[in-house]
């Protein structure tokens, strides 16, 4: 199943308005991407780790890509992804019990 913004804001993610606001001029410029959107989320693991997910440009030409951080805002990893599969695997990679 693909990732949409109903599925990540039904899930506990935050809509960034001023942060897509920002970038969402950019983005239709440069790359052509209507509706420009990221969202953030920390989940509720022992060590807890900071998500944030947008629709822009990637280097792999998926929909979303997704940049984790631990629980001291330092980055471990990202990917660009598509599916709540490829979602549910990373935070398992990562450690994390939260799911899509």
């Amino acid at each position: 199943m693909k990732i949409t913004n109903y599925i990540l804001s039904n899930n506990g993610f935050e809509y960034l308005d001023k942060q897509s606001e920002l970038l969402r001029k950019y983005q239709k410029e440069q790359y052509g991407i209507e509706n420009y959107s990221v969202f953030r989320l920390n989940t509720n693991d022992d060590s807890s780790l900071k998500l944030d997910i947008d629709n822009g440009f990637n280097n792999r030409g998926t929909e979303w890509h997704l940049h984790i951080d631990n629980d001291h805002c330092e980055t471990i990893g990202s990917a660009d992804i598509d599916t709540v599969h490829e979602f549910n695997l990373l935070m398992e990679v990562f450690g994390s019990k939260f799911r899509l």
